[in-house]
This record gives C-alpha cells, sequence and structure tokens, in this order.
C-alpha cells in the first residue's frame, strides 16, 4: 500500500471513529442531531428516507464487492441465503434472512487478505473488474459515512418524535431504523479499516469523506 493510500486509510478511519472503542460505542466524530428537544421540529420522513438509502447502498456495495472477491462456493452460499429472501412471504422472516446476508458477506470480505488483493488479485482483474470493485470500495465506504451520520442523528429524531404526539405513531419505525444501521455499521467496523487498501490498486483516487457526497454509478456482472 503506497503512502496516498496509507494516508487516505489513516484519514477515513478517523472520520468514522474505526477505533475498537470507537465500534463498541459508536463514538468519535461529533455529529449533528435534528433537534434533541422535545419540542424540536423533526424531518421523520426525511430520517427514514435517508436511512433506506444507507441501507440500500450498503448492501449493494458489499453484494459488488463479494462478487469481485469471493469464490464460486462462497458466492454459491450467499446465492443460497438471497433465494431463502426472495421466497419469505413474512416481514419480519425475510429481513432476519437478509441481515443473516449482510453477516455473511462482512464476514466472508473479513477473512479476506486485502494486501494480496491489492497487490497480487486485482493484477489478474480485467479494466471493467476494476472499475466494478472501485466502486464497490468507494460505496462502501460511503455507506458506512451515511450510517454514521444517521446513527448520531437519530437520538434526536426519537427525542423529538415524543415530544409530539403527533408523531408517535412512527416512533417504532425510526427505533428499528435506528437499529439497522447501528447493526449495520457495527459489521462493517472491521472493513472500514481494510477496504481503502485497494483504492490506489482500482483507481480511487478520491474516495468520500462526508456523508453528502455522491455515490459512484457501478453495474453488476
Amino acid at each position: 500500500m503506497n503512502f496516498r493510500t496509507t494516508v487516505q486509510t489513516a484519514a477515513i478511519v478517523l472520520i468514522l471513529g474505526a477505533s475498537a472503542g470507537a465500534q463498541a460505542g459508536l463514538g468519535g466524530l461529533s455529529l449533528p442531531s435534528l433537534g434533541g428537544s422535545s419540542g424540536a421540529s423533526v424531518d421523520v420522513d426525511g430520517f427514514l428516507k435517508n436511512a433506506g438509502i444507507a441501507e440500500t447502498l450498503m448492501r449493494s456495495s458489499l453484494d459488488q464487492m463479494v462478487s469481485s472477491l469471493a469464490s464460486k462456493e462462497e458466492i454459491a452460499k450467499i446465492d443460497a441465503l438471497k433465494k431463502q429472501a426472495s421466497e419469505k412471504t413474512d416481514a419480519k422472516e425475510k429481513g432476519a434472512i437478509e441481515q443473516e446476508i449482510v453477516k455473511s458477506q462482512a464476514a466472508l470480505l473479513n477473512a479476506k487478505d486485502f494486501d494480496k488483493v491489492a497487490n497480487e488479485d486485482i493484477k489478474k482483474m480485467d479494466a471493467k473488474q476494476k472499475q466494478k470493485l472501485a466502486g464497490a470500495a468507494s460505496n462502501f465506504i460511503l455507506a458506512a459515512l451515511k450510517d454514521k451520520e444517521l446513527v448520531g442523528q437519530s437520538s434526536g429524531v426519537i427525542s423529538g418524535l415524543t415530544g409530539n404526539p403527533a408523531n408517535l405513531s412512527k416512533l417504532g419505525t425510526v427505533k428499528d431504523a435506528a437499529g439497522s444501521l447501528k447493526n449495520q455499521l457495527e459489521l462493517a467496523a472491521n472493513l472500514i479499516t481494510k477496504v481503502p487498501k485497494v483504492f490506489s490498486a482500482v483507481g480511487v483516487k478520491n474516495p468520500p469523506t462526508k456523508a453528502s457526497d455522491a455515490p459512484v454509478a457501478t453495474t453488476g456482472d
């Protein structure tokens, strides 16, 4: 990993607060809230929309990194879980399997030697494969930044809801979204220090550094 990539990795880790202690408590960067007082007006729908965008981006980036780096056997196991999820009609059962997919993908990628990926595996990829991995890696970091910001905002949103009877019906949905984002960020915590190792090898020169950065358009296989 060259000097530039090392600096990028250090900056991203600092932004995301990815030390062991920060992973446990999701501390680190001080984030804005959406109103902490009970009387504050909060954009609940905006929060839920952004939470959905962040979760979708995280899942798609993990999916694409797995398809780029995993073996056929490993991909087959993930595909089997996807099939199970697609066959479920109960929302909770479907959601549980989808969470298991994310866990399995994160564990699979965590087991990879990203130094080897950067120094050996990527050299065997063609330009299209490198572009796909570059987009997935960049979007993964962006998704983590979005998750981090939204987790920080969630307490203010919940506080605002409890002080506004008109919005109490949305409280459960917001709490579920906040919990899902926190779980997702915790699953991704170890990868946050590994994924930037491939940036230089796949041509990522300007990785995302804030949640408002635009995602990279990617394509499937």
